[in-house]
């Protein structure tokens, strides 16, 4: 099973069903722009398997290329990269 769902992820069950895998945030943010089709800026979710596997024995292997691989589907969905990104300061 994924650790990370990126908000328009495509689910089986409405997202609202799915807060026990996605919390309440992400579940709200994932209804918003699949079911609702609100203007939300593109992201993701972590799931809370992800929080749990790492409580139990810690950082859960395969966690980190998946939120890689979410992380470059943002930036290209976004038009951005986080290497080349301004910087509030700037």
């Amino acid at each position: 099973m994924p650790f990370v769902y990126d908000f328009d992820h495509k689910h089986r069950r409405p997202p609202m069903e799915m807060k026990d895998l996605l919390g309440g945030k992400g579940a709200n943010l994932a209804e918003m722009t699949s079911v609702l089709g609100l203007p939300v800026p593109p992201g993701f979710s972590i799931t809370t398997d992800a929080c749990r596997a790492y409580m139990a024995a810690g950082w859960p292997e395969g966690l980190s290329a998946e939120v890689a691989k979410a992380r470059a589907r943002l930036e290209k969905k976004m038009g951005l990269s986080w290497a080349t990104a301004p910087t509030p300061c700037s």
